[in-house]
C-alpha cells in the first residue's frame, strides 16, 4: 500500500504543469482591484488549478495589454490567457478550455450623439475606439472596417475617458466591462446606450498550442464538477 501510495504521488507530480497566466482588464470576469487581479473568472481559474494540481508560475497573473498577452501565449509554451472570446480566426490557435462565460460585444455610445444605427453601414460616420486585437474589434473587421478607420489604443480607461470627453463618438467592447469601468469611473450610465450588437460570444481559458490534449481534456472535465 505503501509503495502504491509513493507511486501515485510520482504520477500526480509528473502531471502537474506551471503555467505563465495572461489577462486584461475585462470586469466582472478579470480585472485589477488593488494590485491584485480578481474576477469570475480569475477565482473560476485559481480553483480550477487547484483542482487539477497544476499551478500559476511565481503565483502571479500578469494583467498587460491584450495584444501582448495573445502574442506571448502564441509563442510560448506553457502559458495560458482570459477570457478569451472563441471565434473562428482563433480556433486552430490555441486550446480552449470552458466555456466559463458570455460576452456581449457591442458599440455604446452617449445617447446625446443621438446615433441610430440601422444597418452596420451606419457605424463607418462615426469615430470608434477600440482596443487592438480584441475579438470586438476583429468583429468591426468582418463588417467591413479598416484599421485605419478606427481610434486604436490598448488602454481600456483611456478609450473611456475619450468617450466621456466626446474625443470619440463610441466605442467598441465587451459591454458588462464597459458599464461596470464607466461606473467605477464616476459616470452616470444611464447618459450612455449600446446602439448596436456586434454579435455574443462564449468565452474561455485559452492555452498555447503546444499544451497536452490529454491534459486540456482533463482540465475540461474538471471544469465541468466545478461549474455544477
Amino acid at each position: 500500500m505503501k509503495s502504491f501510495f509513493l507511486l501515485f504521488l510520482l504520477c500526480f507530480s509528473l502531471s502537474a504543469e506551471v503555467f505563465k497566466v495572461y489577462t486584461e482588464q475585462n470586469p466582472p470576469y478579470n480585472f485589477l482591484e488593488n494590485g491584485k487581479v480578481k474576477g469570475q473568472a480569475t477565482l473560476l481559474l485559481e480553483q480550477l488549478f487547484q483542482k487539477s494540481g497544476h499551478t500559476i508560475f511565481e503565483n502571479n497573473i500578469y494583467l498587460l495589454p491584450w495584444t501582448i498577452g495573445y502574442h506571448e501565449v502564441l509563442n510560448k509554451k506553457n502559458t495560458m490567457i482570459y477570457s478569451m472570446a472563441r471565434i473562428h480566426e482563433r480556433e486552430a490557435l490555441f486550446q480552449w478550455v470552458g466555456p466559463i462565460g458570455k460576452m456581449t460585444l457591442g458599440v455604446i455610445a452617449k445617447k446625446s450623439k443621438h446615433m441610430i444605427i440601422a444597418s452596420p453601414d451606419a457605424l463607418h460616420s462615426y469615430k470608434i475606439a477600440t482596443i487592438p486585437g480584441t475579438s470586438t474589434e476583429k468583429a468591426l473587421f468582418d463588417i467591413g472596417f479598416r484599421a485605419e478607420e478606427l481610434d486604436r489604443f490598448a488602454n481600456l480607461t483611456s478609450q473611456l475617458k475619450k468617450l466621456k470627453e466626446n474625443r470619440v463618438d463610441a466605442i467598441a467592447f465587451g459591454v458588462e466591462a464597459v458599464w461596470q469601468l464607466l461606473r467605477e469611473m464616476g459616470n452616470d450610465l444611464s447618459e450612455y446606450e449600446v446602439v448596436y450588437v456586434l454579435k455574443e460570444s462564449d468565452l474561455y481559458f485559452a492555452f498555447s498550442k503546444e499544451t497536452n490534449t490529454k491534459l486540456i481534456a482533463e482540465l475540461n472535465e474538471t471544469l465541468k464538477t466545478l461549474l455544477k
